[in-house]
């Protein structure tokens, strides 16, 4: 996980509306842990959840985050975070394996 004083992201896509497959924009309320590395995330218009694995989510519970990432192909779809913009401003970047 690696952290930075800012990032700039795209504007919000509502979590509804987030097409498959692209980079996207999402923001919203953390409302549980799913496992050791996801959580539900809720806007106005919907829920998903969020992968950050292999890292463990550096959120709270009722924080509201702006993640960055991708929508995979899929039922049940899970949000694929690049980075995350937590309620105090700081962001951290994901990297996957094999990146």
């Amino acid at each position: 996980v690696l952290l930075s004083a800012s990032a700039s992201f795209a504007a919000p896509t509502p979590i509804s509306k987030a097409p498959r497959g692209q980079a996207v924009t999402v923001t919203g309320k953390v409302l549980r842990f799913t496992d050791i590395d996801a959580f539900r995330l809720k806007d106005e218009t919907g829920v998903v959840t969020v992968y950050v694995g292999p890292n463990r989510p550096p959120v709270q519970v009722g924080e509201t985050v702006v993640v960055h990432g991708a929508l995979e192909e899929g039922f049940p779809a899970e949000f694929y975070a690049r980075a995350l913009t937590r309620a105090d401003g700081s962001v951290v970047t994901f990297r996957y394996d094999g990146e």
